[in-house]
């Protein structure tokens, strides 16, 4: 008896203590999962010091935590910190390094991104989707869908992400093949396919394979939502978020967005002070439709409300100051920001038109921060409109060595740079060999040879481009139409201009217009040039009736002068460059009085004329030259060469113009001398 009792004691004892593991197991798992949660929840909201701080604190980690923290870094661009951690973990899965992986691919360097998936040994299909999407997301289509098709096996997602890739690089008809070849068509699949359609405005398409799915989720609804609201059907978007049988934040936030893109600010702000829930990107979205409907303030004051603010908050704010033109907040605001991405220092960069662009690129580099396509885009075109020919030469090599070097955006870039910077034939060059090519490309080309004199060249690429099967734009045909001005072509550019609205649908614009005025001006056609004019629709910019007033100077034509002078007038009072212009006028015809009568209106208004400046490259080193300037160094040597020029030019008969006009302003006479 005695010996039955003590075996019992024993194996309640027994019993006892397993009990206590198991609840300490299962209580310090919870606790590992509060604390794993807690970081994901930082990362989240972009508090990355202290998701850092609570890592550092935490008593136990598990691989769970280090891959929080890989994943936490990633999702806000932070690549190097990310691969910090996944060198110091103490043991890894295949989570891991697919996060890494991912986090590669995304920031586009897929060549790392590669090696890490040819040297994983246990590949799943998420490893896969994770290397199909980098290739698919950095525009290299066709090297995704290499490794798509040596997928053993494929699930939805691999599936959607091909065909969102081809939707994206606008290929409809191979979208829609390879989802009827799909073995399964699933609502996700369905999904993709409905998410595609509403990128494309395609809203017939998107409906018929709404009504031919079986059934609908959320994000069904909600594709459908998004699908209407860009093909401004707003009124048929509401009416499917009323009929949603369920609607989550992602759906509420939809419609938000919808009712932005539409300019309808007003109905934004009711559905996002119904939310019963909202998230960032909730807030977000509510923040863009202020600052994309021109209301800063309300921005701001939003920005201010929010529980808490992510890195595209913050970046939000910053194009929404860039976008008008205040620089100097701009600058201030991004000085201010906890943690800045890409997105803030292209941002920033986009804002100069000037040589601080270029700085401020210099000091992205310095900071490590990674260049991308809107980088070397801005950068690239910046310097072609400030023609720094070495500064665009240094930058191509860059590209080059970053691998952006086949992308059209960048590409064409380089092309506008080249001409700007009188180069050419290097332009025709880059063209030419492009593997790949979009009608930013071909736009960039017929501008270029337009501006270069070659109306020949720029017109005849105009049907090649139709025969590649591109449709012109707005940019193609202020292209076609400044190469007609440049040479005279008064019955081909009225025929590019007409075809523009009844062909090809494209409403003509103030540009477009001022292109059709040059050229009839320049042909000496006054009176058409008058007649159009005073049909451009009158919320327009008055653009052409400048390049008339200069065209009225130039043939000496006064009396229309007089009647376009008072129009612009009445229209712009305060133009510097129309009373100069003006002024000049009355000056050549001896009328002191009017002429004077103009000054006095520039000395009420407190108006100056900013002074034209022209400026050089040489060695890196930019020289910037102004109009009787003399504080210039070398300003001696400068004018001993000019007047010698002058000698030469007058020595060879040449007729000096002294009706300097270009198609956007006016400027005084020239004097050389």
């Amino acid at each position: 008896m005695h010996r039955r009792l003590k075996w019992a004691s024993h194996i309640c004892f027994r019993s006892v203590k397993s009990y206590s593991w198991i609840r300490y197991v299962s209580s310090n798992a919870n606790s590992l999962y509060n604390w794993n949660s807690r970081i994901t929840s930082y990362f989240k909201k972009g508090d990355v010091e202290a998701a850092c701080k609570l890592f550092d604190e935490m008593p136990q980690k598990n691989v769970v935590t280090w891959n929080c923290m890989i994943s936490g870094y990633i999702r806000n661009g932070m690549i190097n910190p990310a691969q910090k951690v996944f060198d110091a973990m103490p043991s890894r899965n295949v989570v891991s390094w697919t996060a890494m992986l991912s986090g590669y691919a995304k920031n586009g360097n897929l060549e790392v991104a590669r090696r890490m998936f040819d040297g994983m040994d246990d590949k799943n299909v998420v490893c896969w989707n994770s290397m199909i999407s980098g290739y698919v997301s950095n525009g290299r289509l066709e090297e995704g869908r290499e490794l798509f098709d040596l997928m053993q096996i494929k699930n939805d997602v691999s599936w959607a992400i091909m065909i969102e890739g081809y939707f994206r690089y606008g290929d409809v008809s191979e979208a829609e093949r390879l989802f009827s070849e799909a073995p399964v068509k699933s609502v996700p699949f369905c999904n993709a396919m409905l998410a595609g359609y509403a990128e494309m405005r395609r809203t017939e398409d998107a409906d018929k394979l709404f009504m031919r799915m079986d059934t609908h989720d959320v994000a069904s609804w909600t594709s459908m939502i998004t699908c209407f609201s860009r093909a401004r059907e707003v009124e048929k978007a509401r009416s499917l978020f009323d009929d949603m049988p369920e609607k989550d934040v992602v759906a509420w936030t939809a419609m938000i967005q919808g009712y932005c893109e539409n300019n309808n600010i007003e109905e934004a702000e009711k559905l996002f002070a119904a939310m019963p829930h909202r998230d960032i990107i909730a807030w977000n979205s509510m923040l863009s439709g202020y600052l994309q409907n021109g209301k800063l303030q309300d921005a701001l004051h939003l920005f201010h409300k929010m529980p808490w603010q992510n890195t595209v908050s913050w970046n939000l704010m910053l194009w929404g100051y860039v976008q008008q033109d205040d620089i100097t907040n701009a600058r201030e605001l991004f000085e201010q920001m906890p943690r800045k991405d890409e997105t803030s220092w292209n941002t920033m960069v986009s804002g100069y038109q000037n040589e601080e662009a270029l700085l401020l690129y210099v000091q992205m580099l310095r900071n490590n921060y990674k260049p991308d396509q809107s980088t070397f885009s801005n950068v690239v075109s910046l310097c072609g409109v400030l023609a720094l020919h070495a500064w665009g030469r240094t930058l191509h090599a860059c590209v080059t060595k970053s691998g952006f070097q086949n992308d059209t955006m960048i590409t064409s870039a380089f092309i506008s740079m080249y001409s700007r910077c009188g180069f050419i034939n290097a332009a025709s060059s880059l063209f030419r060999n492009m593997k790949r090519s979009d009608t930013i490309a071909w736009n960039a080309m017929i501008v270029s040879q337009a501006c270069h004199g070659s109306a020949k060249e720029a017109l005849d690429l105009f049907p090649c481009m139709i025969q590649a099967g591109y449709e012109p734009d707005h940019v193609t045909f202020l292209g076609v139409l400044t190469a007609c001005a440049h040479s005279g072509l008064v019955d081909m550019g009225w025929s590019y201009f007409i075809s523009m609205e009844k062909r090809w649908s494209i409403i003509p614009k103030a540009e477009h217009y001022n292109c059709m005025v040059d050229l009839l001006g320049r042909s000496g056609m006054l009176a058409e040039a008058f007649e159009l004019v005073k049909q451009i629709p009158v919320d327009l910019p008055a653009h052409a009736w400048e390049t008339l007033l200069s065209c009225c100077r130039v043939h000496e034509n006064f009396d229309l002068g007089d009647l376009v002078a008072q129009k612009l007038l009445s229209l712009q009072p305060s133009n510097i460059g129309m009373c100069v212009l003006l002024s000049n006028m009355y000056s050549a015809r001896g009328m002191w009085k009017d002429a004077a009568r103009v000054r006095a209106l520039l000395k009420k208004l407190d108006l100056k004329k900013e002074l034209a400046c022209s400026w050089i490259e040489i060695n890196g080193c930019i020289s910037q030259f102004v109009s009787n300037e003399r504080c210039n160094p070398r300003a001696k040597d400068i004018y001993k060469e000019l007047k010698s020029l002058s000698a030469l030019i007058e020595d060879s008969g040449t007729v000096m113009y002294q009706g300097c006009y270009s198609k956007f302003s006016s400027s005084e006479e020239i004097n050389v001398s």
